[in-house]
C-alpha cells in the first residue's frame, strides 16, 4: 500500500514518524522547539519582564498593561496545554505491520486485525476560538478504545476530513469491511 499521502499528512499535523522497511511507526512525537519559544516561553518570559518592570517603575496606565500581562501569560500556558495534549496523545508507539496495527503504551503491546477490530471511531472538538482537536481510537473486539492519532487545526473542516482519511487508509491497511463510527 502506497503510504506517501499518510506520510504526508502525518508531517502536516507535525505528528512524529518513521518508515522503516514498509512498516510505518508513529508515536514518541519531536519536540517542536520553534512552537514552544515562541508561543510558550517568550509570552511568559515578556509578561515576567513586564511585570518586572512594573514593580520597579512607577507606571501609568496600570489597567491596559495588566490586561497585556494576562494576554500574554493566557497565550503561553494556552499554547503548551496544546503542546502538551498533542504530545499524551501521540505517545504510545503505533505500528502499522501487515494487514495489523501494533500498539504499545504502559500496559503493554497489541496487536489488532480484522478479526480483533470492531471498528474505528473519532471526535472532533473545538478547544479555542479557532482551534479544534480531533482525535481517532480504535475499538476492538472487547470494547475498549485505544487512541491512534490526536491533532488539531484552525479549520475544523480540515480535522474531520483528515479524521475520515485516516481513519479509511487504516481499515484499508488491515482490510476491515465495516463503516465508520462519527461522533462528532
Amino acid at each position: 500500500m502506497n503510504t506517501s499521502i499518510l506520510e504526508s499528512k502525518l508531517k502536516r499535523h507535525r505528528i512524529s514518524y518513521s518508515n522503516e522497511n514498509g512498516k510505518i511507526i508513529i508515536g514518541k512525537s519531536k519536540a517542536d522547539y520553534g512552537t514552544l519559544i515562541g508561543l510558550v516561553i517568550l509570552p511568559i518570559v515578556a509578561a515576567l519582564g513586564i511585570c518586572l518592570f512594573m514593580f520597579i517603575n512607577d507606571v501609568e496606565f496600570r489597567g491596559k498593561i495588566i490586561a497585556g500581562i494576562i494576554l500574554l501569560f493566557g497565550t503561553g500556558f494556552f499554547s503548551y496545554s496544546r503542546i502538551r495534549a498533542k504530545k499524551q496523545s501521540n505517545d504510545n508507539l503505533k505500528t502499522l505491520d501487515h494487514k495489523a496495527i501494533k500498539i504499545k503504551n504502559d500496559f503493554g503491546e497489541y496487536t489488532f486485525d480484522a478479526k480483533s477490530i470492531k471498528d474505528f471511531e473519532y471526535s472532533a472538538e473545538q478547544i479555542g476560538e479557532e482551534t479544534y482537536e480531533g482525535n481517532l481510537y480504535l475499538i476492538d473486539n472487547e470494547e475498549r478504545k485505544h487512541q491512534i492519532l490526536g491533532f488539531d487545526d484552525e479549520n475544523e473542516k480540515y480535522v474531520l476530513n483528515d479524521l475520515k482519511w485516516f481513519s479509511e487508509y487504516l481499515m484499508n491497511h488491515v482490510e476491515l469491511k465495516i463503516t465508520v463510527a462519527n461522533n462528532v
